[in-house]
């Protein structure tokens, strides 16, 4: 900081053009290398149970407490949060003025141009499912618990598929997403949006939601409709998804995430990370992730 104060002091006696030369200089150098460049913020979404901000299971969340497990390896490190919703969430990663880190993502071809991300996943989870309303699904004569084909559903039966705004399901799931009508589609942005489109599913406001397993347990069960839907595989998606940390494309983005690195290879291989990614998967899917663990 005393050289910081030493360098603009300098600046003030050097002519009009010297002086816009060296404050940018001085201001590019202390925001990579400055007072906060021991410092990581992260991004957290009203995702439940990914991030879980009320009620008795606070602060139990998945990508939370793979964090917690980070900053115990890094305690020279000061992690920092911002909450915001995930239809923000690309949008706050893309400025290249701010640096914010998020624990899981996909890597997509466009994302890999717009961002840095690691090369270890810091996640992995059982694909996304279908989730409807038994009687949808009785209707159509679905075998509970029998893969079903998402392309297959929505052409043949005319659908109407309910996702959150915004969000990746890897790029098997997304192509057949990206061919299906809007008119079969709803969207929806801010937040708790997937208890929204959960709460639509049981109304019968929509036909189909797309939501990982873990997500499907959780939910239903807080909102006490795990009588009402039933979970199928689908056969487009591969067994696993793996998320990703992912920073903004500026140097200090690139310095943090080699920073994280070697930090995440030992949280990845410890036995509490194993049971960190179990623990919000229906208890009958969870030999299918032990598996892989």
């Amino acid at each position: 900081m005393r050289y910081l104060r030493h360098g603009l002091q300098q600046a003030f006696r050097q002519r009009p053009w010297q002086r816009l030369t060296l404050g940018i200089a001085l201001l590019l150098s202390s925001t990579a290398y400055g007072i906060n460049s021991n410092s990581i913020t992260w991004l957290t979404l009203d995702f439940e149970p990914y991030y879980i901000f009320n009620g008795t299971n606070v602060g139990q969340g998945r990508d939370e407490q793979v964090i917690h497990l980070l900053q115990q390896r890094l305690p020279e490190y000061d992690f920092k949060y911002m909450a915001i919703p995930s239809s923000h969430l690309l949008t706050e990663l893309r400025h290249k003025q701010s640096t914010y880190c998020l624990l899981s993502l996909y890597k997509t071809e466009q994302r890999r141009s717009e961002l840095h991300f690691s090369e270890q996943y810091s996640t992995i989870g059982l694909s996304p499912a279908l989730v409807m309303h038994k009687e949808v699904a009785q209707k159509l004569g679905l075998t509970p618990g029998a893969p079903q084909s998402l392309t297959h559903l929505l052409s043949e039966h005319h659908l109407r598929l309910g996702l959150p705004m915004g969000r990746s399901y890897g790029n098997e799931l997304d192509t057949v997403i990206g061919q299906v009508p809007k008119s079969q589609l709803t969207t929806r942005p801010g937040r708790d949006v997937l208890a929204s489109l959960t709460y639509m599913l049981a109304k019968k406001r929509l036909d189909i939601l797309l939501s990982y397993p873990s997500e499907f347990q959780y939910l239903s069960e807080k909102m006490g409709l795990d009588e009402q839907l039933s979970i199928f595989p689908i056969t487009e998606a591969p067994a696993l998804s793996y998320g990703y940390i992912a920073c903004s494309n500026n140097e200090l983005g690139k310095q943090q995430l080699k920073v994280l690195a070697p930090a995440l290879q030992q949280v990845v291989a410890s036995d509490t990370y194993k049971d960190v990614m179990l623990q919000w998967l229906p208890t009958a899917l969870r030999p299918r992730l032990q598996q892989a663990l």
